[in-house]
């Protein structure tokens, strides 16, 4: 049994690697999007999408290419905390 087990272990190893599988690395980029100072927010969206145009224009991270999530917390406390928690 254990012999089964580790052949298919090395089955998909060889596989994953035979294929370049690659997988995405995500950003998260949390900040006030809404509210008084959604200006501030913008300007980092702003920055966070510039930057990884740029390293995603150059071959990415080790090969893998980089996806950005924003969340917005309004520049309140109690909402930050929300965010800060499902990041």
């Amino acid at each position: 049994m254990l012999r089964k087990v580790l052949l298919g272990a090395a089955f998909v190893a060889s596989a994953t690697i035979a294929t370049g599988a690659q997988a995405q690395i995500t950003i998260a980029v949390a900040g006030p999007m809404t509210g008084d100072i959604a200006a501030f927010g913008q300007q980092m969206r702003d920055g966070a999408e510039q930057a990884i145009k740029d390293i995603n224009a150059a071959g990415g991270v080790l090969g893998q290419q980089i996806t950005l999530q924003i969340y917005d917390d309004s520049c309140v406390p109690a909402q930050a905390v929300t965010v800060a928690n499902q990041i």
